[in-house]
């Protein structure tokens, strides 16, 4: 398996970024709209993975674009079933190390670490892979 740096650094950017929309997201809602915290960080979530999933397609993995409509409604399906999957482990590591004795954010730092390369590959090889 050949991994391209500069895409994993990519990758990793556009992460950062979402978690920038997301915190923000959240901030706006709590604190200007009185949503609940609850609420306002499952819109924000959404709000993130659509800005990774818009900007993962035009510029981490930018030369396999979609080629129609429906290719990019598939992708956008298995993106969707990926950050699934991804939430879940990191709810999973987070619940397991917080019971273990560890501080919620550590553990939830951990987790996020934990899931990076899992994540990383999920998108590489089912989301943008080639024949999307």
């Amino acid at each position: 398996m050949r991994v391209s740096f500069r895409r994993w650094g990519v990758f990793n950017l556009v992460g950062f970024a979402g978690f920038i929309v997301q915190i923000g997201a959240i901030a706006l809602l709590t604190r200007r709209f009185g949503w609940t915290p609850f609420a306002a960080a499952a819109v924000a979530l959404e709000v993130a993975a659509l800005q990774n999933f818009l900007v993962h397609s035009h510029w981490t993995w930018g030369d396999r674009r979609a080629t129609s409509l429906r290719g990019w409604l598939r992708r956008y399906w298995k993106y969707q079933a990926a950050k699934t999957a991804s939430l879940l482990a990191n709810l999973g590591i987070t619940t397991v190390l917080v019971y273990a004795g560890m501080p919620a954010e550590l553990a939830n730092t951990a987790a996020v670490l934990a899931c990076a390369i899992p994540n990383y590959l999920m998108f590489e090889h089912l989301v943008f892979r080639h024949s999307a």
